[in-house]
C-alpha cells in the first residue's frame, strides 16, 4: 500500500476542488483503438498486438492479432454474457461474465463496465462525495480513497496536482490488500480522438499474479459503434463450448 497522511484544511479544500475538476471533466462513452499487449505473468511472457472496441455501458470486443494484423482470437460481451472464438483450435467459448473461464481471463475485481475508465485513467465510482482525501507524501498529488458500491472493493485514486491526470489506480480489498494496481504514464492526444489519455498501462496486484503492460498504438474514434461490432458469427463448424 502505498503511504498517505492527513491533509490540514487548507489541502483539503484544494484536494477537493482538483477532485471536482477532475470528476467534470468530459469524458468518452466508446473507445476503438490499437493496443500493443505484453505479459509476465506466472511465468509465461509474450506479447500481441489487439484491437479494442468498448462502449457504455459495457459491450467489449478484444481481438488478438498475428504479425501480419489477422485475429487470431477475438472475444465479445455484452456485459453479462461472452462469446469468444479461438480461430486456431476452431473452438467457440459462451458463457458469462461471472464465470470461472471468463475470471481467468479478467480479475473478478474488475467489472465488464470498468474495462475504459481502467484503460483511460478516469474514475470508475464518479461521485466525489463518495471519496475522502488524503496527502501523497513526496508526490505532487492527492490520494482519493472510496468505496465501491458494487463490491467489498475501495478505490485508491492518485491525481497530479499540476496535470489533474490520474497517475495510479488501486483496487483494494480488506484495506491491505491490493487486486489490482494500475499506473498510468505518457499521457497524449492519439489521432483525432480529442481526449487525454496514458500510452502506457502498466497493471499489477494480486488479481493478476505478475504484470500486464498495455500501450496504446492509435485511438481510431470515440464514436458509438453499431451493434454488429460486439456480435460474431464465427463459422459454422467450430466446436461449441459452454463454460462455468
Amino acid at each position: 500500500m502505498p503511504r498517505s497522511v492527513p491533509l490540514d484544511p487548507e489541502e483539503q479544500q484544494d484536494a477537493a476542488a482538483l477532485l471536482t475538476a477532475f470528476v467534470q471533466q468530459d469524458r468518452p462513452t466508446a473507445l476503438d483503438a490499437d493496443l500493443r499487449l505484453q505479459w509476465d505473468i506466472l511465468g509465461s511472457k509474450g506479447g500481441v498486438g489487439a484491437i479494442v472496441q468498448w462502449q457504455r455501458p459495457a459491450f467489449l470486443r478484444f481481438s488478438a492479432t498475428d504479425p501480419l494484423g489477422r485475429p487470431f482470437l477475438t472475444a465479445v460481451s455484452d456485459g453479462s454474457t461472452f462469446t469468444m472464438v479461438d480461430n486456431r483450435v476452431g473452438r467457440i467459448y459462451k458463457g458469462t461474465t461471472n464465470s470461472e473461464f471468463w475470471h481467468s481471463h479478467v480479475p473478478a475485481a474488475i467489472h465488464p463496465e470498468d474495462v475504459l475508465p481502467l484503460l483511460g485513467g478516469f474514475l470508475i465510482v464518479t461521485d466525489a462525495a463518495k471519496y475522502q482525501a488524503f496527502g501523497a507524501p513526496d508526490l505532487l498529488g492527492f490520494w482519493y480513497v472510496g468505496q465501491d458500491p458494487r463490491s467489498s472493493v475501495a478505490h485508491h485514486v492518485l491525481i497530479d496536482r499540476q496535470t489533474g491526470t490520474m497517475l495510479r489506480h488501486l483496487l483494494v480489498e480488506d484495506e491491505r490488500s491490493v487486486l489490482v494496481d494500475v499506473v498510468y504514464s505518457a499521457y497524449g492526444k492519439l489521432g483525432q480522438a480529442g481526449y487525454a489519455w496514458p500510452r502506457e498501462v502498466r497493471i499489477t496486484g494480486k488479481a493478476l499474479t505478475g504484470t500486464l503492460t498495455l500501450w496504446t498504438e492509435m485511438i481510431y474514434s470515440h464514436d458509438q459503434l453499431p451493434w454488429s461490432a460486439f456480435h460474431l458469427s464465427p463459422p459454422p463448424h467450430f466446436v461449441i463450448e459452454q463454460v462455468r
